[in-house]
């Protein structure tokens, strides 16, 4: 067996899981942390306002995120399983394929939004007040979705080989670089949200220079890296394996949109201020889970190729037993610290101040619920079905949050907001449940 191999049918325990998963977790909080810097310096530097930029480009990366994350989900499961069956050309032309296709459809991609910049911004909730803000945000980081999107991909696809702690280094690297140059564009350069927005890309493009060293020049990966035709069956197959984790980031920012607009008609412009720091929060959450499901969906897709049911149980139960862990802590946390956390963007007695203290309290009671909402839609990529993680993806991000936000601020105005997202995350983990029951027995995880 290669190392990477070995690193992926080790005998998994406690521990040595929680060793295995903490370099994913580690990479997918530092990508959180991103648009938290940024949203820190710009409030800092700027004003209150200028804060909501931030979050009013979120849908949009969401987008870019989205799609690098469904071909690097997608791909690994594909791919690891490949690797498992012992088809190492098979699974390296796939590879080639896949990072082909995803070069050429974001270019296509930027150029429709940056065509579209306007309306675009409009419809993501952009007020007379706040669009000035946000156009050079929006325009820098457009014009370089490529870095975004390949960031996203390659990162889970080199976390799926094992290389979870080469992963963590480099997103490291690239959030540091990214927080020194917001401080020295925003201070000393005087650039505004232009300095945040560039000093982010350069962040992103770090990581992707080391990507293509790792994948293209060391030698070192499982892949060979040749050019090669993308094949659209297989894209079509990864790219729907893969929906699950794509429509999870699509929908959220379809939701976040919805969000935008409904802060904005109770409390205003400071409403969508105070939105993008407990969204921030609720990303930081999610991305510890991400982190730890990303890492522990290619062990259940090699060990699925390998036939191997008794460690498939132990890896389900292990990793259960560590979201309650994460989650019981980052709710205790989060909720006792709620004020402590807004201190950090906002001053105390005024009104953004009071807003974001309040939300953060409702909102951090999902903690535990993201945690497994997020792996048994992931446990689904893992053995490539796609149609119940994209269909999970769906019924939780779309259907029953759309309707909890709409209901809840129809009922409680601009506190309804808040309530929403503990309570659609409660009634998803009772949906994952009875899905995770039902296929027990053809999976084998339980």
């Amino acid at each position: 067996m290669t190392e990477e191999e070995l690193e992926l049918s080790q005998d998994f325990h406690f521990w040595s899981l929680m060793k295995f998963v903490f370099p994913s977790i580690f990479t997918f909080v530092f990508i959180a942390v991103y648009m938290m810097v940024d949203g820190f310096f710009i409030e800092t530097f700027v004003d209150d306002l200028a804060i909501s930029a931030v979050n009013l480009y979120y849908p949009v990366i969401c987008l870019f995120i989205a799609f690098g994350v469904m071909l690097g989900t997608g791909g690994n499961a594909m791919l690891v399983k490949k690797i498992g069956e012992g088809k190492k050309e098979e699974a390296s032309r796939i590879f080639s394929g896949t990072v082909i296709f995803s070069i050429i459809f974001t270019l296509v991609l930027t150029v429709v939004f940056v065509a579209f910049s306007d309306p675009i911004m409009r419809l993501c909730g952009a007020t007379d007040g706040n669009i000035e803000y946000l156009r050079p945000y929006y325009m820098v980081l457009s014009i370089f979705a490529i870095a975004v999107v390949l960031q996203s991909e390659m990162g889970i696809l080199a976390i799926g080989e094992g290389k979870s702690v080469v992963a963590a280094i480099v997103i490291m690297i690239g959030g540091v670089l990214n927080c020194v140059l917001d401080y020295v564009f925003m201070k000393y350069l005087h650039m505004g949200i232009m300095g945040a927005a560039i000093a982010t890309v350069i962040g992103y493009c770090s990581t992707v220079v080391y990507a293509i060293y790792y994948f293209l020049i060391s030698k070192k990966s499982i892949y060979t890296f040749k050019p090669t035709k993308p094949k659209m069956r297989e894209i079509g197959m990864i790219s729907f394996n893969g929906s699950s984790d794509m429509i999870s980031n699509l929908v959220g920012g379809v939701a976040s949109l919805i969000m935008n607009h409904i802060a904005f008609r109770y409390y205003g412009e400071v409403g969508v201020s105070a939105l993008s720091i407990i969204l921030y929060l609720n990303f930081f959450l999610e991305a510890v889970f991400m982190g730890l499901t990303s890492a522990v969906e290619p062990v259940f897709s090699f060990h699925y190729g390998a036939g191997n049911v008794e460690m498939r149980k132990r890896v389900f139960k292990l990793s259960n037993l560590w979201i309650i862990i994460m989650g019981v802590v980052m709710l205790v946390g989060a909720y006792f610290g709620n004020e402590a956390i807004t201190k950090i963007f906002f001053d105390p007695g005024t009104e953004i101040y009071d807003i974001t203290a309040l939300g953060i309290k409702i909102t951090v009671l999902s903690a535990i619920f993201i945690g497994f909402n997020t792996f048994f839609s992931g446990l689904f990529t893992a053995f490539s079905n796609g149609l119940i993680s994209g269909l999970l993806s769906v019924i939780r991000s779309l259907v029953i949050m759309v309707i909890c936000l709409l209901l809840f601020s129809y009922l409680f105005k601009g506190v309804g907001l808040w309530i929403a997202m503990p309570v659609a995350e409660a009634l998803s983990f009772v949906v994952c449940i009875v899905f995770v029951l039902k296929y027990k027995n053809r999976y084998e995880y339980m």
